[in-house]
């Protein structure tokens, strides 16, 4: 069994990028979600499931999100700024 790498070679730019793809994703989601929420309300069953299950994904989006937004926040002083 291999170990995860803990150091990590991402520039700004790959955070970003990262950061985008989420926000995109989070957006597809929660109108997915607003479908699931409606059908469950007309049909009942597996849409609640659904809607529940996007929910949590999407609450790992948001925190997933903060930690970014911590992460480039305390990347250190910005260059000229010292």
């Amino acid at each position: 069994m291999t170990r995860p790498n803990p150091n990590f070679d991402l520039t700004v730019e790959d955070v970003d990028l990262i950061e985008t793809a989420l926000c995109q994703s989070q957006e597809i989601l929660s109108q997915r979600r607003l479908s699931y929420e409606h059908c469950a309300h007309i049909e009942g069953g597996a849409s609640a499931e659904k809607a529940v299950q996007t929910g949590e994904v999407l609450g790992k989006i948001k925190n997933l999100l903060g930690r970014l937004q911590v992460q480039k926040a305390g990347g250190g002083p910005v260059a000229g700024l010292s």
